[in-house]
């Protein structure tokens, strides 16, 4: 058997795995030898510069050709980066090139090393010495070069010196393309974005050119012609010659002929149908090959969510003799259905969720009554009971992405039944019950590009109500029934990707526009002398809304995403104004509050969730619900954990938002503002879990304490903020 000593169990088990010590394993002078190198080395590279071990072996006793290994491992302390100085650059600080130059090796500090440890890697020491001279060359110091660098040891640890050479500043002379055909000198210079006297960046110019694998926007020369099919295309810059502190350079293009997509084939998918991975390549044979087409494949192929995003792999073998390409997609299954159970406490109440969610749905094989679970077919079917001391609701809804399997179009129907029942203060009953029904087209759009999206729907609700009050602006409605027919469309572009749990690139984008039919201009009825409940019995109102997330790298595996949303809603005729129904209400995260009344809900946290009415002591909202609302954020965050089980990200974030009542109370600068920390946890099977703890900075708006909204706990579960 092997033991670890020294170290902790669960390091004793890593150890174990890492160096593939089974039982059984046959000793040799070499397992030794590795053993005493590799195991040590494990901790130099993290941090532990004078890691060392000794390997103890005695019988085992029971087997006399069995013996029994102790491996006593001496850790040391860690050992960190103390100074890191820089000699011979007048032009640079050593600030600056330790924070550009050198971004795996950091120096001691009290803020640094977060993200970056202080620590010595060899490994990653010779990398940033080569990131050295190449953030020189981008600055024009073309001949930028290490004369020496030492690394000593002291009693406070690592100190690094490097000897440097910063030679002359260089700008770009002429440039002259040679070989192009297809695209045009003017085109090829515009898309380089270099001209003479700019300064003579190398690695940005090598990038443009397409060299070291290009812009990943795919804004360089090479991704231009790889686009349009030119697969053997070959572009080469060449400095031509020096004059001064000026670089001539060239620009050769070798063209080649067009290549098409040969055989295209895949593997891994042991649920998801063919039909369903054919529809989603755009690698198709016999259609030009396209290196977006490749990147917009892995795209959609994640996007789908069947597939673990990073097990999603090709192989291109490019056949130069016939001009030709084989790609072969590898993938790998995960479960894409859900349960979402949930529980929790607000409002005064205990408020319980289940609901199923199929994301591989086939309906062709529910038909057949074959399958207990029928999949493969990408549909998606979603059940959900929600329930509490004084309401419930039941809810079902079916997506089929290729309407009759041909189209790029999802066709969408939803049902969904609510019913409140509770009595007040005096003992009043008070009911209210909601029908809706929706039904909608979302067709994908090549044009702008083909990240956008159209959606089109009907949507319709029926609201039956007895002494059930609706607060908005002086007026209040308690008895009657309310229809809500609307028409629904909305423009959208998702570029967010490729993993739609943690996004690292990209941007979602959506304008859309919620509208009911005038009725007031055609049925020629005098609002004037209305009831209430007459007024609104057939709402009309017109109701738009912004919203635009982008997501961006911003160090390392670190994410920035910010966000901003805004909606507007109000009436066609001056006499009606807003109904009582989709009014925004702001605050919290929306688990709890009343979201099965017609309202919509506006997450902001660090506040309460709203009260029924708004307008209260702990609101954000006003009494009524407000016809305006902005939000906006910015989050920061890390992902832990990127594990097909499990995916765990830690966020940072500060974001405001307000709504307003009208115009004459709307100020974009008065903000709710807040800020906090959270995690957010994806497992398969639960779908996404999150927990934050948020401070709000201001005090309540309607509140008579000048104290501000504080310390909130917000639990979400499948939830977007």
């Amino acid at each position: 058997k092997f033991t670890g000593k020294g170290i902790k169990k669960s390091q004793n088990e890593k150890l174990i795995k890492e160096n593939d010590l089974k039982p059984g394993t046959k000793i040799t002078e070499n397992l030794v030898s590795t053993l005493q190198n590799k195991i040590p080395q494990q901790y130099i590279k993290k941090g532990f510069a004078d890691a060392k071990i000794n390997i103890q072996e005695k019988p085992n006793g029971e087997d006399p050709n069995l013996v029994d290994w102790t491996i006593e491992v001496d850790k040391g302390k860690k050992v960190k980066i103390e100074s890191i100085n820089f000699e011979g650059n007048e032009n640079i600080s050593s600030k600056k090139l330790r924070k550009k130059g050198f971004k795996n090796t950091k120096q001691k500090r009290f803020f640094a090393g977060i993200l970056k440890p202080s620590k010595l890697i060899k490994e990653k020491y010779e990398e940033d010495k080569h990131n050295l001279i190449s953030y020189y060359n981008s600055l024009g110091y073309r001949d930028a070069k290490i004369i020496s660098d030492t690394i000593t040891r002291s009693d406070k640890g690592f100190d690094i010196k490097v000897k440097l050479e910063e030679g002359k500043k260089y700008y770009i002379g002429n440039i002259e393309f040679y070989g192009n055909t297809v695209f045009s000198t003017e085109t090829l210079q515009r898309l380089l974005g270099y001209k003479k006297g700019d300064i003579y960046d190398a690695v940005g110019f090598n990038k443009k050119v397409g060299e070291d694998g290009g812009k990943d926007d795919d804004s360089d020369l090479k991704s231009l012609y790889m686009n349009s099919g030119y697969l053997f295309s070959n572009i080469t810059p060449i400095e031509k010659s020096v004059e001064g502190d000026s670089i001539n350079l060239e620009i050769r293009i070798t063209e080649g002929e067009r290549a098409t997509w040969n055989k295209v084939t895949w593997s891994g998918n042991t649920t998801t149908h063919d039909h369903v991975i054919l529809r989603a390549l755009r690698t198709r044979p016999g259609k030009l090959f396209s290196k977006s087409d490749i990147k917009r494949t892995y795209f959609d192929l994640a996007g789908m969510q069947f597939f673990d995003p990073q097990k999603i792999g090709q192989e291109i073998k490019p056949n130069p003799q016939d001009n030709t390409v084989d790609i072969h997609w590898t993938l790998e299954e995960k479960g894409s259905s859900q349960i979402q159970l949930q529980a929790g406490y607000g409002g005064n109440t205990f408020i319980g969720t289940l609901g199923l969610t199929f994301n591989n749905f086939s309906l062709r094989k529910f038909l057949k009554f074959n399958k207990l679970i029928p999949q493969g077919d990408g549909q998606t079917l979603s059940l959900q009971a929600q329930a509490g001391q004084y309401f419930q609701t039941y809810s079902a809804s079916f997506v089929e992405p290729w309407l009759f399997g041909k189209r790029p179009t999802a066709l969408s129907v939803s049902f969904s039944h609510s019913r409140v029942k509770y009595s007040d203060y005096y003992g009043t009953p008070m009911k209210l019950n909601i029908l809706s029904a929706s039904v909608g087209l979302n067709k994908l759009l090549e044009w702008p590009d083909n990240y956008f999206s159209l959606y089109t729907g009907l949507s319709y609700q029926r609201y039956s109500f007895n002494n059930y009050t609706f607060y908005f602006g002086e007026e209040t409605l308690t008895h009657g029934t309310a229809n809500n027919f609307a028409f629904n469309v909305s423009l959208s572009r998702n570029s967010a990707g490729y993993d739609p749990i943690f996004p690292t690139t990209g941007s979602n984008i959506e304008l859309s526009a919620k509208f009911t039919p005038p009725y007031s201009s055609f049925n020629n009825k005098d609002y004037s002398t209305m009831s209430t409940a007459d007024k609104y019995r057939w709402m009309e109102y017109y109701k738009i809304k912004f919203k635009a997330d982008a997501y961006n790298e911003i160090l390392g595996k670190l994410v920035l995403r910010s966000s901003a949303e805004m909606g507007f809603l109000h009436g066609y005729n001056k006499q009606l104004g807003a109904p009582p129904f989709e009014r925004f209400y702001m605050g919290g995260t929306g688990l709890y509050s009343g979201r099965y009344d017609g309202r919509e809900l506006i997450p902001l946290r660090g506040y309460d969730d709203p009260s029924t009415s708004g307008g209260t002591s702990t609101d954000v909202t006003p009494t009524g619900g407000g016809i305006l609302y902005n939000r906006f954020a910015l989050e920061l965050r890390y992902p832990i954990s990127m594990n097909q089980t499990a995916k765990i990200y830690g966020l940072a974030f500060a974001e405001g938002g307000n709504t307003w009542k009208g115009f004459n109370t709307y100020n974009p600068f008065k903000l709710q503002r807040s800020v906090g920390v959270g995690v957010r946890i994806y497992m398969g099977a639960f779908g996404l879990i999150g927990f934050d703890f948020a401070y709000g900075i201001d005090k309540l708006p309607y509140s008579t304490s000048n104290s501000p909204s504080g310390w909130q706990t917000h639990f979400l579960m499948n939830q977007s903020l």
